[in-house]
């Protein structure tokens, strides 16, 4: 997967043409790399972990899969396009994007405390009732996690065009790398070490941001 993405999305970047027309400081550079490559971590990290907390209760896999996939995606890309509608001035513009990263961190360690003692009771639940319960737990969460990266790209636009092909190739090949990975992980630490981990990369994503 590293190899796969590495020359199917970030060689390609690397041509003369883009190369000679990204050379902002070595400092943005790296908080750009840093910022979008632990978005699309932590996203996929949270998605996988959801699925896997949702297998038991929506009854089988490719339940939780299509159910969870759905929520998030809905829910994040409702939360992207209602980033648009938020402006701040230059010097403001981290906090733009801390603020959904606060709530991020919010709902998912509150889920991960809550969620295996809400969902057992409610197992024996219809079908379709379970599936709309999934989704509206799911939403608030995915809605937040849809700012982080349209802001930020927003931010990086007025700061530094000629990095904006390069955020989007180190976001796809962190969030093609991360799926992988996220499970890798669960293996030998758990799905709620999974969660937490991905707090932290929006954590990090944070303080990235803020060199840039």
């Amino acid at each position: 997967a590293v190899v796969a993405s590495a020359v199917l999305i970030l060689a390609p970047l690397a041509l003369p043409g883009l190369r000679e027309r990204a050379a902002p400081p070595r400092r943005l550079w790296l908080g750009t790399a840093g910022d979008f490559a632990a978005i699309g971590v932590a996203f996929m990290f949270v998605e996988i972990a959801f699925i896997q907390k949702f297998i038991l209760f929506l009854g089988h896999p490719l339940y939780a899969i299509a159910v969870v996939l759905f929520a998030f995606l809905l829910s994040a890309g409702l939360g992207s396009r209602c980033s648009e509608r938020l402006r701040f001035p230059a010097p403001a513009r981290v906090v733009a994007v801390a603020w959904p990263v606060l709530a991020i961190a919010a709902i998912a360690l509150a889920y991960t405390l809550l969620l295996p003692r809400l969902l057992p009771p409610l197992a024996a639940w219809p079908d379709a009732a379970r599936i709309a319960l999934a989704v509206a737990l799911i939403f608030p969460l995915g809605f937040a996690m849809g700012m982080p990266f349209p802001l930020g790209m927003a931010r990086l636009a007025a700061a530094a065009e000629a990095l904006v092909p390069w955020a989007w190739g180190l976001n796809a090949c962190a969030s093609v790398v991360s799926a992988v990975l996220a499970t890798l992980l669960a293996i030998h630490l758990g799905f709620s070490a999974v969660l937490l981990l991905a707090v932290l990369l929006y954590a990090l994503a944070v303080v990235c941001a803020a060199q840039t």
